[in-house]
């Protein structure tokens, strides 16, 4: 697990795992790196950071980043790779983007929906000054495709979309219910195909014992 406060710049990484810090750093998708060693994935670190300031999301990432290089000898190459990707486009009505209010901040919050007996039927997204870039890092894990935008949009938007899961998908976050309700509910639509995307060769990295 991965949290940081802002403002205060206090970022906290419990039982977290290399391969994990890397992905999350570099915003990659597990298919968008080679397997380095296996104590990358299988060992588990609690880091406690503080950085001067109040960091953004990308400073932060990048603090990170110089962790890997600099506490684990993380080395690497870049390669672009031809593989499966998600392609977003609008779809036949408008999309439902929404532009943010003055005194918003960016913001991403799953509010779930219970019955009279209590039991969540549905979870609700919030998210508000939302990038397509973020809408990226936030779903292709889920989709397991890197997410291309092709809207013709940029900039930041407020957007909501429920997630009804059921007996079939019992899932919230199952691909088939998020590329439904952008569909459905943003009026952005998902189309597989092949396309460019970045690769990380990992050519090696130094395993330290948990605690030094």
């Amino acid at each position: 697990m991965v949290r940081f406060t802002f403002p205060g710049g206090r970022f906290e990484a419990r039982a977290t795992s290399v391969k994990f810090l890397l992905e999350w750093s570099y915003d990659l998708l597990p298919s968008q790196h080679s397997n380095g060693p296996a104590w990358m994935e299988n060992d588990r670190y609690d880091i406690v950071a503080k950085a001067t300031g109040n960091p953004t999301d990308d400073e932060m990432k990048s603090m990170v980043r110089t962790l890997l290089a600099n506490r684990f000898q993380l080395k690497f190459h870049r390669e672009t790779r031809e593989t499966p990707v998600l392609i977003l486009m609008p779809g036949k009505s408008a999309p439902k983007l929404f532009p943010p209010k003055d005194d918003e901040k960016h913001s991403l919050k799953i509010i779930p929906k219970t019955n009279d007996d209590r039991k969540v039927i549905s979870y609700r997204v919030v998210a508000t000054r939302f990038s397509f870039a973020q809408l990226n890092q936030t779903f292709a894990r889920q989709l397991e495709r890197v997410i291309v935008n092709q809207t013709g949009l940029e900039g930041d938007f407020d957007f909501e979309l429920e997630l009804t899961p059921d007996e079939n998908t019992p899932n919230p976050l199952d691909p088939s219910l998020v590329i439904s309700a952008m569909r459905d509910q943003l009026g952005l639509t998902l189309k597989s195909q092949k396309g460019p995307v970045d690769y990380l060769v990992i050519e090696g990295a130094e395993k330290v014992t948990a605690g030094n």
